[in-house]
């Protein structure tokens, strides 16, 4: 029994020698795209807590984006700021307690934050735009509502460069302003309270009180669609006007089968005809299973995208998926990453290591 039991530990130790040999042996994203543009991944906060799993990340990653620890629901202190409007109603109160053990490890280990996201009609606490911070009252007016704009970005932007100087190097000053399928603006409270010139005002004050060589972007999904595409590149244009827009983010949460690559390529030469810095921001790629098939399907499409990409690689400043592992991407249900549930490359980490050989 002994003599059986210490074969079995032999073999355990050995398949678990070859299981680090192997992970050593993995060649790093990072490293490959290191002189075209930055690689990276979103990461949730119950991820930023786990050192070896954010160890492992920082082999393959250099630049991390927190998957909601920097959005107003998690920034937006609304209890404080409650208490400040009984003396002005523009003061904004905020706090980073969520995002601190993802921005607290890439300040240790000489890793890049993208800061997302600044404005958006969601996960935006309903009370910022009400009087005295309380849902039960009225809106607050046009006045109002653009100081407390400034002044909440004001407030991120002065504590990232107080305790965090050099780590955030991008930010999503606004997410998903236009709407899906059409080409107008959403219909959010921004748009209601403050007007048709919300987005500029955000990138003006995000210009104003961003740290100098911050990149300020504009970020959204279905870039691919019309009339979605059309609404989109107007909005830039409007923004490029007034100085203060470095580039625009492509969501690119798409499928194996879906958009074209035709349409995504079309998408991309429209946006990077602007001028603008262009980076992927959310990247994913859904399949219907984890059968042979689809996974290479998954895989091809992760090689296309990549091709698509190095023909504009002079204005990508980066391409992040969004996520790390399949278990926990918020499109679990479509297994949209490039690693398993365990942390194994699956063949799309293959592709993106070498679109060419797809």
């Amino acid at each position: 029994m002994k003599k059986i039991l210490s074969l079995l530990l032999a073999a355990l130790l050995l398949l678990s020698a070859a299981a680090a040999l192997a992970e050593s042996e993995l060649p790093s994203l990072r490293e490959i795209y290191a002189d075209k543009f930055d690689f990276g991944a979103a990461v949730p906060g119950m991820s930023a807590s786990n050192k070896s799993r954010m160890d492992f990340c920082a082999t393959q990653f250099v630049i991390f984006t927190p998957e909601n620890e920097l959005k107003p629901n998690s920034v937006l202190d609304v209890t404080a700021s409650r208490k400040l409007a009984k003396e002005d109603e523009t003061a904004v109160a905020v706090h980073f307690d969520a995002a601190k053990p993802l921005l607290n490890y890439a300040k240790e280990n000489g890793l890049k934050v993208h800061g997302h996201v600044l404005v958006w009609h969601s996960q935006t606490p309903d009370a910022f735009f009400h009087e005295g911070y309380e849902v039960g009252k009225p809106l607050v007016s046009r006045e109002v509502m653009l100081a407390r704009l400034e002044n909440y970005i004001k407030a991120v932007m002065e504590y990232m460069d107080e305790n965090y100087p050099g780590v955030v190097v991008s930010w999503d000053v606004l997410n998903e302003a236009v709407n899906d399928g059409a080409s107008n603006l959403r219909g959010s409270n921004w748009l209601k309270i403050i007007g048709q010139d919300y987005p500029a005002r955000a990138f003006e004050y995000a210009r104003k009180y961003a740290p100098e060589g911050t990149l300020l972007f504009y970020n959204d999904y279905n870039t691919a669609l019309e009339p979605k595409q059309t609404g989109i590149v107007n909005l830039l244009k409007t923004l490029i006007a007034e100085g203060n827009i470095d580039g625009y983010g492509f969501q690119m949460h798409i499928d194996a089968d879906n958009p074209s690559n035709a349409k995504i390529e079309n998408a991309v030469k429209r946006i990077a005809a602007l001028g603008l810095k262009l980076r992927v921001s959310e990247l994913d790629v859904g399949i219907p299973n984890t059968s042979e098939a689809s996974l290479a399907k998954q895989a091809q499409k992760y090689a296309d995208v990549m091709r698509i990409l190095d023909k504009y690689a002079d204005q990508v400043v980066a391409v992040q998926v969004w996520g790390v592992s399949d278990n926990v991407s918020w499109r679990s249900a479509n297994y949209p990453l490039l690693f398993d549930k365990n942390l194994k490359p699956k063949p799309a980490f293959w592709a993106v290591a070498d679109p060419s050989a797809y």
